[in-house]
């Protein structure tokens, strides 16, 4: 079968989608059920398009494998009628023949994940490859009737698959190695084993990287866990060359028992006495798991992952809990062992009492138990020392430096361990400014805690606070030596992610859900950084789905991953299962933060009149935040653009502050030029400057800036001169929390304009002249300055013909933005500077990759509205050009 020309090969007319979940897409998006709820018709569809290489198939090897015991009559007419439904379901080109008894998939007609990989693989891309490799081939599908040859055939094709992902992986590895990206190098030696975990050459490669970047007990945990389970499922030893490089690392690490660690689940307390001490039931949760976490070579459960399970199966008190649930905790968490304990209060005087079992409900060891007291409330941290340092050592287990520095890992304020174990509580129901309220307490209470600095800053982040949500990261790092293991990589990966490091942070995130599997903070903003970062590197924010679909798993009333999922469901067009999604959101957290931003989205979506005024009237009354977040919800996600003007217009009419208003009559801007309502969008941003000049005519120099919508000269000439003239230098600073974020970048934001003004204006010299002012402008720092400059001197390089010169230009040019200003800007949005590279990839040829960048805009933020018209225009046009 001929393949596919380059242009055609760039977008399919049919997506076939068979590694990890199966999927079938019609050319619109919709997905084709008729054909998935179908096994045989389905296993004949994908045999014709998926077994390699794509060609024409004798109709006699399809009736032989899929109807072996029908005559040939019988089988002749079943296959017939199979290949009408799939003609009839997914369009008569979906299947070629070649004279009367061959048939195939043609190249051009249908696109298939598998396939695809094979192509990356040949191509020399591993990264595109491991991207298409989401979970064996075909999963779950059964023909019935089919011969065992067809069975043989997917078993073949799964192990090959896989065995091709574990080749891309292995290429990553290496790039990342001479790179000198020894994450980066450990995660994709990681991700090569787990998708061929016999293979002990890859384990000895992850070996080596874990050892040479000194994170030696990982090694010893990925050791022993092959070595189990060589010997449970094969009875058989590693080989004598793996056994030597285990016990070489295993000297290093200075400990004979350092693979041999177990995991301890902590139970809450039963506590008995004065009811103000009921915080210490949970409370004992997180204090012991943060001091046995890390403690020679033991591993905590994640306290949060664990009380949410509790919640889940009915065992929310330590009354309820018991030996039975202790060990259906370690069942479910795989945890050797779980610890029980109570406190008792009498007179003010606390006893606790601890005890600690293997999973199977046995002692740990003969001792395994631990009895503390406290004269007093004051007296708790002492307690918590002595329970733990007891049950150390019936584990025969040195508490090391750790344990010398246990105050230091929470507080010795016992007024700021309750206000941060009430931050811990409001962070996980979604009130992110009530939990910021509580952490800030803590650390004023007790400067020096880190663990309250390092949660202020996840809860500030949720706020859209990002000064203090650096600051209070910068002072955590600064306690860092007071943290485990464990929270130092997390802490290490918060700093990456809100500094912009796109790659930093995913690697680190990477790192450590891959070692702490039932770490649900981490696989949250692992989530977080996919949905909000990845359009800015043209992959699609649908890509979070899957971490955020483990932290429900492992808390399933977590509010901020399932708002993420109803969007993930919005931009997938899973309109049902989005609002499904925020029924439930508001069931779990119906005071959270994004609450009312959820019941605007469901009355918008529904077109629901009554839950529409309803959402409309608390919103007058709401933060700026919030109204900003509702309004960008209902914009990106409800299909309703005409329900976004009514919010947004709503706000004009309240007496609110100036720069709200103009913020209003700004997005009522981009709603009309997104809806190609030019005239209205101009007038729109003339009452914005009137209200606020300086981001008024920004706006003004942006919308005049785009290269799909008319050039005027005569008022580009009105704007560029108005930009002349602005001393922006002396713009005052703002105080509204979205305006200041160009505070001190309004010289940087005029270049830029002036420059891209020039440039419609066909003035190349003097674009030029902007161009060197602003990159003389740029520290090389990643922030705003730099990619505008890159942006610019793209745009100049591409308007003389220089198209791989532009597109090297924004390759080479790696943004460090923090994802709230690139919801929140349109400049930071970099939108201008994403649709530039997808049509420069466009023009040198690179399709799938233009694709990938026009696909992702308009995902994550309302400033990117306007772009998305010309680029569903180009996929259109490409995709006609295709057929």
């Amino acid at each position: 079968m001929a393949k596919r020309s380059a242009l055609a090969s760039f977008i399919p007319m049919i997506e076939l989608h068979t590694l990890g979940v199966l999927d079938l897409r019609a050319t619109d998006g919709r997905e084709v059920r008729t054909v998935l709820q179908q096994p045989k018709r389905l296993g004949i569809l994908a045999y014709l398009a998926a077994d390699p290489p794509r060609r024409f198939h004798r109709r006699d090897s399809l009736l032989a494998l899929f109807w072996p015991d029908l005559d040939e009559g019988h089988a002749r007419a079943a296959l017939r009628r199979s290949l009408h439904f799939l003609r009839s379901a997914l369009g008569a080109d979906i299947l070629a023949g070649r004279g009367d008894e061959e048939v195939g998939v043609p190249e051009e007609g249908l696109w298939c994940d598998a396939t695809a990989l094979d192509q990356s693989l040949q191509g020399g891309d591993p990264e595109r490859a491991m991207a298409l490799y989401r979970g064996p081939f075909l999963d779950g599908l059964h023909v019935e009737g089919a011969a065992s040859d067809f069975q043989d055939w997917l078993d073949r094709e799964r192990d090959r698959l896989r065995r091709q992902g574990s080749a891309a992986a292995a290429l990553l590895m290496e790039r990342a190695e001479r790179e000198g990206r020894a994450a980066d190098a450990a995660r994709w030696a990681r991700r090569a084993l787990e998708l061929t975990p016999d293979d002990e050459s890859s384990l000895r490669r992850l070996l080596a990287l874990l050892d040479r970047a000194g994170d030696r007990p990982a090694a010893m945990q990925a050791y022993d866990s092959f070595a189990r389970r060589m010997a449970q499922e094969l009875e058989l030893e590693p080989a004598p060359e793996t056994q030597a490089l285990a016990e070489s690392i295993r000297a290093r690490a200075g400990s004979a028992e350092a693979g041999a660690a177990g995991t301890i689940a902590v139970l809450p307390f039963a506590v008995r006495g004065d009811p103000r001490f009921g915080y210490l039931g949970e409370g004992m949760v997180d204090l012991l798991a943060t001091k046995l976490d890390g403690a020679g070579a033991i591993r905590a459960v994640d306290p949060r992952a664990l009380l949410h399970f509790l919640r889940r199966t009915g065992l929310s008190t330590a009354d309820t809990v018991g030996p039975a649930g202790g060990r259906a905790v370690a069942e479910h968490f795989r945890a050797g062992h779980y610890l029980l304990g109570s406190i008792v209060e009498a007179g003010g005087r606390l006893e606790a009492t601890a005890s600690l079992y293997r999973r199977d409900g046995s002692a740990a060891a003969a001792g395994a138990a631990a009895h503390a007291s406290a004269s007093s409330e004051t007296d708790l941290f002492e307690l918590v020392d002595e329970i733990s340092r007891q049950l150390l050592a019936s584990q025969k287990l040195a508490p090391g430096t750790r344990l010398g520095r246990i105050a230091a890992l929470t507080t010795g304020s016992l007024d700021a361990l309750r206000a941060y174990l009430q931050g811990e509580r409001e962070l996980r129901s979604g009130r992110y400014f009530d939990a910021m309220e509580r952490f800030q307490a803590a650390v004023e209470a007790d400067p020096s805690f880190a663990l309250a600095h390092y949660r202020l800053a996840a809860a500030a982040a949720g706020c859209a606070l990002p000064s203090l949500a650096r600051e209070s990261a910068d002072r955590s790092h600064e306690h860092r030596a007071r943290l485990s293991p464990h929270d130092h990589l997390v802490l290490s990966a918060q700093r990456a992610w809100l500094d912009g490091a796109i790659g930093e942070a995913e690697s680190l995130y990477t790192t450590t859900t891959g070692t702490y599997p039932d770490d649900v903070e981490a696989w949250f903003h692992l989530g977080d950084l996919l949905f909000h970062l990845n359009p800015m590197r043209g992959r699609s924010a649908a890509e979070a789905r899957k971490p955020f679909e483990r932290v429900v798993a492992l808390q399933p009333d977590h509010a901020g991953a399932l708002v993420h999922l109803a969007r993930i469901a919005a931009i997938e067009e899973r309109k049902d299962e989005m609002l499904d999604l925020v029924a439930r959101i508001l069931r779990v957290s119906p005071g959270g933060d994004q609450a009312l931003a959820m019941r605007a989205l469901r009355a918008h979506t529904a077109h629901d009149q009554a839950g529409i005024e309803a959402a409309g009237r608390e919103l007058q009354s709401a933060r700026a935040i919030t109204v900003a977040i509702a309004f960008s919800d209902v914009a990106l996600y409800s299909g309703n653009l005409d329900g976004a003007e009514t919010l947004a217009r709503q706000f004009i009419e309240v007496p609110r502050s100036p720069e709200l208003q103009a913020l209003c009559y700004i997005q009522l801007a981009h709603l009309a030029l997104a809806r190609g309502r030019r005239d209205s969008a101009l007038a729109e941003l003339a009452q914005a400057e009137r209200l606020d000049g300086v981001w008024g005519l920004e706006m003004r120099g942006l919308f005049a800036t785009l290269s799909f919508t008319p050039a005027d000269h005569a008022e580009l000439r009105e704007v560029q001169k108005a930009l002349a003239a602005w001393d922006a230098a002396a713009a005052p600073p703002s105080s509204f929390p979205i305006f200041a974020m160009h505070n001190e970048l309004h010289p940087t934001i005029r270049e830029y304009l002036l420059g891209l003004i020039c440039v419609r204006l066909d003035d190349i010299a003097g674009a030029g002249a902007h161009s060197a002012t602003l990159s003389h402008m740029a520290p090389g720092d990643g922030g705003l300055t730099d990619c505008l400059s890159a942006e610019l001197a793209a745009t100049i390089a591409r308007a003389e013909g220089k198209v791989g010169q532009a597109l090297a230009m924004l390759e080479r040019s790696r943004p460090r933005l923090w994802f709230q200003l690139t919801v929140a800007s349109p400049f930071f949005s970099l939108a201008s500077r994403r649709f530039l590279q997808a049509e420069l990839l466009r023009q040198a040829g690179r399709l799938v990759e233009a694709a990938g960048w026009y696909g992702s805009i308009a995902q994550r933020s309302p400033y990117e509205l306007i772009y998305a018209a010309p680029a569903r225009a180009r996929l259109l046009e490409m995709r006609g050009l295709s057929s």
